[in-house]
């Protein structure tokens, strides 16, 4: 029945949360206005139970969300961003800051600013406060910041995090029982799910409709004191219909072009009387209100976070505390949402930051410059007393902020400006309420039937007036009764919501871990190293030379890159393994070169880079003619070859001439080295030939140095076989080498060749598997093992 309806009527919303919540609504309407004595009477009855024997669920309740929110800003969650991770926000801070503070409590300062510090003033709560003393007045302004601080703000921001989270995040309907699918499951859309939509639906309305009702009571009040106008129920009735017909305007009109305008006008203007007010005022005193209260604030939230007036009976939080948490825990669900919507792309913390910190500071500042003037006026000797008998004694907070204009000079303008002001806040609370409401309502944020947005307006109007209208002279106190009903559930639902997002972040982020550090190896001096690869390779296993941490036990964020000498010459492009060959002539140094090579490393010879450095026309080959000249008994046309062994041959003779020659010619080797490094790539071995120990000695670019040592006679038969050369030359080239003890003295390994190649290949296969497979498993360039145990090398290698 209820489809055949819906679409009769041409809506597009979930038919059971439209109608069920539309009905209730309807239904208080009418009891208003049918019965209005008997429905006041059990309002009051409940509120009074609520208020005054179960105040303090409210008081923990609320401190609960604060310590909730900061520490979910603070912890890892902090950033998680409220719709995808790459998201940004759709809204500069200005701009986003106006209109979360509009929908928010902007029109509840304008009531209050002036009213509750002279209230607290003249009937100050805290044990032992003398009334109208300064004591009073410092605690006055501490207890209005409590109440419009960060508390309050809590309570819209935990319901905006769930909504963002849920909504942007999991992708869920815009919906409260969206938050409860961690609880629920598949059931957010089944009964349990509805009834949660309905509650908070209903108490939107309600809560709107106690704002609207303030509102309208203080614009005719200001209408009173600036034109005349008589403080009358068809009055208010009046003002309620045109700020309703004012906000269905800009509900039609829509996001963008109605309410982003009006709250970023507003917040203009609301700043603009603040600052006339400042100055108007006493200026510099002023300031100084400004500073002191922030730390006598902060100073007294502890106490004031958990204070229930234990010895008085709880009637002060009853009549204080109570009432505006209850109040604003009903605009929680659609300024939730609509602060979740302007917020979506921003982070918790961001989120958390700017809707608990920026709109507090606005507050201290608000009440510091209009309490501590109201207080200031109060206690001056021509005005003494006369905003505590109009606040307090008459009982009319609702005059307060005109007769406070009144004292100052232009009242006229500035009264038309604050009534301007209010009527705006009030209107973008209707408006952007009835677009969530909708959207509530819908499931989605698509733009649905007009007729519906039309209705959610209606209805905050409806209520609002029939409170007003059946209440008479007691309508701030229907008011209040209302809502504080309509909140006790609300608060309940949304410390539940508190947990449920903590549980859905656990669900989606992984719960928190041990923090995970880096793993480092064991470092041991070189030359014990070298002393224990030598007596046992396998016992060097776990330990390394250079500092070096364990690969994959980076920790989670690596923001910070211990620069490790396997870290820069990974960001130089080198080889994951370098390896020097030397040894004297004829020894097997490219025996042993072809051994690695089979094995999968890249070889490098230093004869061939040494003679390309010495051939014709290069920079090199000119400075070691000048440095040398007719020394090397070479013609300038002289091929790379000829001019390298005259330089040899020059060398052997002398040691002064060979340390002169490595000075002009190593630097350059290194750079052809370096560049061949890069291009055989990361993952390589590679394994370069030296024609002198000279050249191994520059240790930083190995990590290790194999000498080939062989018996002198088997050099010089090589020699002879492999270069033709006569036994008497050859002997000679043997004997101008560097001597087996200097090659030696540089190694790290020695390889023995007695010119059995397969002995020669053991060797290297030994140095391989011991020094060189596991550098190489550490660095992901792992050779795999098949069933024949023959080694494959991967990658590049």
């Amino acid at each position: 029945m209820l489809h055949r309806l819906h679409d009769r009527l041409g809506l597009r919303t979930t038919p059971s949360i439209f109608f069920v919540s539309a009905a209730l609504v309807v239904v208080f309407t009418a009891a208003m206005g049918l019965f209005p004595g008997p429905v006041q009477g059990v309002f009051g009855d409940i509120a009074h139970v609520l208020r005054y024997q179960t105040g303090w669920f409210y008081t923990l309740s609320v401190t609960g969300l604060v310590i909730f929110a900061v520490g979910l800003a603070l912890s890892r969650y902090g950033r998680v961003r409220l719709g995808d991770d790459d998201s940004e926000p759709a809204y500069s801070g200005l701009t986003w800051f106006g209109m979360l503070f509009a929908a928010g409590v902007g029109a509840v300062l304008m009531f209050w600013g002036v009213a509750e510090p002279i209230n607290h003033y003249a009937n100050p709560p805290m044990y032992g406060t003398e009334p109208a003393s300064d004591r009073a007045a410092v605690e006055a302004l501490n207890i209005a910041n409590f109440h419009f601080g960060v508390h309050m703000w809590a309570i819209l921001a935990v319901p905006g995090l769930a909504f963002g989270y849920f909504t942007y995040k999991r992708k869920l309907p815009p919906r409260v029982s969206s938050a409860f699918h961690p609880l629920l499951g598949d059931g957010i859309h089944g009964p349990w799910g509805k009834a949660i939509d309905i509650l908070s639906i209903v108490a939107t309305v309600f809560g709107l409709a106690v704002s609207v009702g303030l509102g309208a009571l203080q614009i005719n009040s200001g209408l009173t004191y600036v034109y005349g106008i008589p403080m009358e129920g068809w009055v208010q009735a009046a003002i309620i219909a045109v700020i309703t017909a004012v906000g269905l305007a800009s509900v039609l009109a829509g996001m963008e072009k109605g309410i982003k305008r009006l709250s970023y006008a507003n917040i203009i203007l609301a700043v603009a009387l603040l600052l006339f007010v400042l100055m108007a005022g006493a200026s510099m005193s002023t300031m100084r209100a400004v500073v002191e209260p922030v730390g006598g604030y902060l100073g007294q939230l502890p106490t004031l976070a958990f204070f229930n007036d234990t010895y008085g009976g709880g009637q002060w939080p009853g009549d204080w505390t109570v009432f505006y948490w209850a109040w604003t825990v009903t605009w929680a669900p659609f300024v939730g949402m609509f602060v979740a919507k302007i917020s979506r792309g921003r982070t918790i913390r961001q989120f958390v930051v700017g809707v608990l910190g920026v709109p507090s500071a606005f507050v201290a500042i608000w009440m510091a410059v209009y309490g501590y003037n109201a207080i200031r006026i109060d206690r001056a000797p021509q005005t003494r007393g006369t905003l505590t008998e109009t606040i307090v004694t008459q009982g009319n907070p609702e005059a307060a902020l005109f007769q406070f204009l009144q004292t100052m000079p232009w009242f006229a303008v500035t009264a038309f400006v604050a009534l301007v002001v209010i009527t705006i806040f009030f209107i973008t609370s209707i408006d952007s309420g009835a677009l969530v409401m909708d959207a509530m309502a819908n499931g989605h944020e698509d733009e649905g039937s007009r007729r519906q947005r039309i209705f959610w307006t209606l209805a905050v109007g409806a209520v609002c007036t029939a409170i007003i209208a059946t209440s008479g002279e007691n309508g701030l106190d229907a008011l209040q009764e209302v809502i504080i009903v309509i909140g006790a559930p609300v608060m309940l639902l949304e410390v539940l919501q508190a947990v449920m997002l903590l549980q859905a972040l656990r669900q989606d982020a992984g719960t928190a871990r041990p923090m995970r550090t880096r793993q480092w190896k064991r470092v041991l001096p070189a030359e014990e190293y070298h002393r224990r690869a030598q007596e046992d390779g396998p016992a060097v296993a776990d330990f390394v030379i250079r500092p070096e941490y364990e690969v994959g036990t980076e920790p989670e964020h690596d923001t910070h890159q211990p620069r490790t000498w396997h870290w820069q010459r990974e960001q130089e492009g080198r080889p994951v393994y370098q390896l020097a060959l030397t040894g004297g002539a004829s020894a097997g140094k490219r025996t042993a070169a072809r051994a690695f090579e089979e094995l999968g490393a890249v070889m490098l010879d230093s004869v061939q880079m040494w003679h390309e450095l010495l051939e014709p026309g290069t920079g090199t080959r000119s400075e070691v003619e000048r440095v040398f000249g007719d020394q090397l008994a070479t013609a300038p046309e002289a091929s790379a070859a000829e001019v390298s062994d005259a330089l040899d041959e020059l060398m052997a003779r002398n040691e002064t001439v060979r340390a002169r020659a490595h000075e002009l010619l190593m630097p350059h080797m290194r750079e052809i080295a370096r560049r061949r490094a890069r291009d055989v790539g990361p993952d390589a071995v590679m394994v370069q030939v030296v024609r002198d120990p000279l050249e191994a000695e520059q240790r930083d670019r190995f990590d290790l140095v194999v000498a080939v040592a062989a018996p002198a006679e088997e050099r010089v038969q090589r020699l002879r076989e492999d270069e033709g050369l006569p036994v008497d030359v050859a002997w000679d080239v043997v004997d101008r080498a560097p001597s087996e003890n200097e090659t030696r003295g540089v190694a790290d390994r020695v390889i023995v060749n007695y010119g059995d190649v397969e002995q020669v290949r053991e060797q290297v296969r030994e140095i391989w598997n011991d020094q060189i497979l596991p550098v190489l498993q550490e660095d992901g360039a792992v050779e795999e093992e098949d069933r024949d145990g023959t080694v494959h090398p991967t990658g590049s290698h």
